[in-house]
């Protein structure tokens, strides 16, 4: 006695013809709309990433680490939902990259870190610029970086020139978000004022910032 298979394979093979046109109709249809989906190296996804950067020109990463990642990691680490905290010294400038669990509200979470954030704000040295805090996706990744070196320019003057001279030129290229310049050295001026002198002006002065030499 022959055993009689039943299901879609059975089906295909009793119905040849039947099956070689719906394969057809199925691969038509494919070539037909295969051109219209839309397609995109980096699509618009929302992650549950957020990135701190706060800037302190002209300081050292070892006094950056000390005196900005740590105090950060330290107070955005109670953030609910956090999964992964990692953070980043660099000559004149800290990364804190806040990594959420999945599902995670990404709206919620910049609130609540940037709650966080202000809380931190009052162990931060003065001279720092306004941190800024901003939601992370795959386009706003630098699709270009340069270095730039010179055997007749201080470190000082090169990137004053890259600053002032070089930027300028950039964003006029069609098609240029926004540039970042870091590294090199920055000029500073340091002023020692005699207390005396500057009392008897009757000048007012922001006393954090200045040492007065008795």
């Amino acid at each position: 006695m022959q055993k009689k298979f039943s299901g879609i394979s059975s089906w295909a093979v009793d119905h040849p013809i039947g099956t070689m046109s719906l394969a057809t109709v199925l691969i038509i249809l494919g070539i037909l709309f295969s051109g219209r989906l839309p397609l995109s190296l980096l699509p618009e996804v929302a992650y549950p990433h957020i990135r701190v950067v706060v800037n302190y020109p002209g300081v050292t990463p070892e006094v950056i680490e000390e005196q900005l990642t740590r105090v950060l990691e330290k107070n955005l680490s109670a953030t609910e939902n956090l999964a992964e905290l990692h953070g980043r010294a660099s000559e004149g400038r800290t990364y804190i990259e806040m990594f959420f669990e999945v599902g995670t509200d990404i709206d919620i979470a910049l609130q609540d870190a940037a709650r966080q954030l202000e809380r931190a704000r009052a162990e931060l040295p003065p001279g720092i610029d306004p941190p800024r805090l901003m939601k992370m996706d795959p386009s706003q990744t630098p699709i270009f970086e340069m270095a730039f070196s010179s055997p007749v320019r201080s470190p000082i003057e090169l990137r004053d020139w890259v600053q002032q001279r070089l930027l300028p030129q950039l964003l006029t290229v069609p098609g240029t978000g926004t540039i970042e310049v870091a590294g090199g050295k920055e000029q500073n001026m340091m002023c020692w004022l005699v207390l005396k002198t500057v009392t008897g002006m009757h000048a007012r002065w922001p006393t954090p910032s200045l040492h007065f030499p008795m």
